[in-house]
């Protein structure tokens, strides 16, 4: 099965701290962060930490420790968060942070609300067009790879505990068009609606068990209390939280206040 540019993340905090530490990354320090950045943003961290690892070997490669460009692209795409160009034509940012926030951003709104493009293999020839001399085909292959294989080392090295059993659903005929509603619903308060996504599930197994959320009004952002990372998204009826490390832990804020 492709694997999707967003997800809940697939491999724990402590792998991505671990590869980042093997190969000396920059990133290495800050490991935890740039996890819960990419875990905010609804993209697989393990995902994001592949792109780094093809194009500049976890930041240790060429100019990114210089740019500080997460995925070597070209231009940001929030202006506003790159300091400058590189005469090899490459952004400059001020932070390692800024740039991962900002390849998230470009992630989830060039490809996969834009364009549909929602895999590693049909993102890839868009992102790393073989006319720029990219090998398209190794290059997905690699991203694959390096995902699968920290996933197995996850498993060895850690003990998470087991996901609760799947629900076990007949699929309603009005399905598609409710998610496309819901698609259209998150977009107006600029969100993505995201099916695969455990708060975006939450929300509407609540509302079909009675305990309706209401619709979007923000985008799923990332707080920190008390030394603790949570992903947050406000909706017209309550609140729903989880902890960035595990966020499949869906929590109401209405329940905080009984």
């Amino acid at each position: 099965m492709p694997f999707t540019l967003c997800s809940t993340p697939r491999i724990t905090v402590a792998q991505f701290s671990r590869v980042l530490e093997k190969f000396r990354s920059p990133c290495a320090p800050i490991a935890r962060e740039c996890y819960e950045i990419a875990g905010a943003a609804g993209v697989d961290p393990a995902i994001a930490l592949a792109f780094f690892a093809r194009e500049s070997v976890f930041g240790t490669r060429g100019l990114s420790a210089e740019i500080k460009n997460w995925g070597n692209v070209r231009t940001p795409f929030r202006a506003e968060r790159a300091i400058g160009k590189h005469p090899r034509n490459f952004a400059i940012y001020a932070t390692w942070q800024d740039s991962l926030i900002d390849w998230c951003e470009r992630i989830n709104e060039r490809y996969v609300r834009e364009r549909g493009l929602d895999t590693v293999e049909k993102a890839v020839p868009v992102y790393a067009p073989a006319a720029d001399g990219n090998a398209v085909d190794q290059y997905i292959a690699h991203i694959n790879k390096l995902v699968t294989q920290w996933m197995a080392e996850d498993g060895q090295s850690a003990s998470p505990p087991p996901a609760p059993a799947p629900v076990v659903t007949t699929a309603s005929p009005n399905e598609p068009l409710r998610d496309e509603l819901l698609k259209v619903t998150f977009a107006n308060v600029n969100s993505v609606y995201r099916p695969d996504m455990a708060m975006h599930q939450f929300a509407v197994r609540e509302s079909r068990a009675g305990r309706p959320v209401g619709n979007p009004l923000s985008d799923i952002k990332q707080v920190k209390i008390n030394n603790q990372a949570y992903l947050v998204q406000v909706f017209a009826l309550d609140t729903l939280y989880a902890p960035a490390e595990r966020p499949g832990d869906i929590l109401r804020l209405s329940d905080l206040m009984k």
